[in-house]
């Protein structure tokens, strides 16, 4: 059965990752993320708030032990202290340069002008199948104020355990606005 992912699906993952790699090693695996680059050929950039950081910690692990690496741009040592127009530029870039674009829908994402001003950039680069929703709060798929993401495929897991998660069972479902 599909289901969305939840934060509580996301503690377990994590707490199983810390106990087999220990917190070093999680935070160490988190931090490669970023640092490696596009070593693999699928990628991923994460448009988030920066409210939501935990979250994104995690869904950054769980997606690099897929061999799926991911944007995330407060790791991204080449983006201007002060956000300006360069760190807009930059941005649009890497939105272009990643294969897909997942837009990470919580309370604090829903509300960033950041992130909703990424989803219309991803809009106007990506295709329909590059492109997605990752609702994590239990309020997915009610998207009331943000009809707009109803043009949006959502991203749901085949199964509870995250432990056996593969590339495979993650699914795309298109909503139809009500």
């Amino acid at each position: 059965m599909e289901k969305f992912i939840s934060q509580s699906n996301l503690e377990q993952f994590y707490k199983k990752e810390i106990f087999i790699k220990g917190k070093k090693g999680v935070n160490e695996q988190i931090q490669k993320i970023q640092t490696d680059g596009s070593k693999h050929t699928r990628s991923i950039f994460l448009s988030h708030s920066h409210l939501d950081k935990t979250i994104v910690n995690k869904i950054s692990l769980l997606f690099s032990s897929l061999n799926i690496d991911m944007y995330i741009d407060w790791l991204d040592k080449s983006l201007p202290e002060q956000t300006d127009r360069n760190t807009a530029e930059a941005i649009k870039s890497k939105i272009y340069e990643t294969n897909h674009f997942l837009f990470l829908a919580t309370y604090h994402g829903l509300r960033s002008k950041w992130c909703n001003w990424e989803l219309g950039i991803a809009d106007s680069l990506k295709n329909s199948k590059k492109l997605a929703i990752l609702p994590i709060e239990t309020k997915s798929g009610n998207w009331s104020g943000n009809e707009y993401l109803c043009l949006y495929p959502e991203m749901r897991f085949e199964n509870e355990n995250l432990d056996n998660l593969d590339v495979k069972k993650l699914k795309y479902t298109k909503l139809m606005a009500k």
